[in-house]
């Protein structure tokens, strides 16, 4: 290869990486960072294992997005939303009543409000 072929290859070289370094998210979208629910991630959402333990160690915020995250993962996939008849009050409430037991610590949050849901329209919580 000749110092043209040299130069040409060199300059292939820095437009696929300056391409390359374009590519990524450079978090100035002006949008605040998104914040995740209590517990461990796992497939970008919390709400397989999130327990009681997390929701007492979470903050409100985190809190409100545990409550999203689980109202989003037990809708079914038919469902054109994520409503739900259990309003985020509701489902707050629910899981500040039933977490505050020292013994409640190991209860996974999305079975609770699986057996809550069905029956927040009877009470009133919608």
């Amino acid at each position: 290869m000749g110092a043209t072929g040299s130069r040409r290859a060199a300059l292939v070289l820095i437009a696929a990486l300056a391409l390359l370094a374009g590519c990524g998210d450079s978090g100035e979208s002006g949008d605040a960072p998104k914040v995740e629910g209590v517990g461990t991630v796992v497939g970008g959402s919390t709400a397989q294992f999130a327990s009681c333990k997390d929701w007492v160690g979470g903050t409100e915020e985190e809190r409100y997005a545990t409550i999203e995250d689980i109202r989003g993962q037990l809708t079914p996939q038919s469902s054109e939303t994520a409503e739900s008849d259990l309003s985020d009050e509701a489902a707050y409430e629910m899981f500040e009543h039933s977490c505050e037991a020292e013994w409640a610590a190991s209860l996974r949050l999305y079975k609770l409000y699986a057996r809550a849901q069905p029956f927040a329209p009877l009470a009133g919580d919608g």
